[in-house]
């Protein structure tokens, strides 16, 4: 169970995760390592907390992560991806989170392989039968965040 408090942090609870998740943390990581920006725009970021494991410092999300740039009075699209990612994490002394790297299925044929290996077993169905309504709740997202910021 996921919940949001006013300071724009998520806290979650599982049997054997605890996290006070800063989500500007995990933007920025997700934002700033994921994916470059080819068009020199400026890189948006929605995702969806699957689960988390304290025991193994990991994050399981699917980030839709896309770039936005200005041609001419046009806002256009340029990068982007919709994945399912592993975020590797320290938590400090004084509750803080870091990121400190991240994994990503491959794609074609090892993608299914790659979930099973990556993944809990209890949310593996979930990111493989990721649909575009999951993925549409997401676009939403990012787009009240690049309409707020354009």
């Amino acid at each position: 169970m996921y919940f949001l408090t006013t300071a724009g942090d998520s806290t979650t609870s599982e049997n054997n995760a605890i996290y006070v998740i800063d989500e500007q943390v995990v933007e920025k990581y997700l934002s700033e390592e994921v994916m470059n920006s080819n068009f020199g725009g400026e890189i948006f970021v929605a995702y969806e907390i699957l689960e988390t494991d304290k025991n193994e410092g990991e994050i399981y999300l699917w980030a839709l992560i896309q770039e936005y740039y200005e041609e001419g009075e046009a806002l256009q699209t340029g990068s982007g991806m919709s994945v399912p990612i592993v975020l590797s994490v320290s938590v400090h002394n004084n509750d803080s989170l870091e990121v400190l790297n991240h994994s990503l299925p491959r794609d074609g044929t090892y993608y299914s392989e790659d979930i099973k290996e990556m993944f809990p077993k209890k949310i593996q169905s979930k990111i493989l039968g990721y649909s575009s309504n999951d993925i549409g709740d997401l676009i939403e997202e990012m787009e009240n965040k690049v309409k707020e910021n354009y």
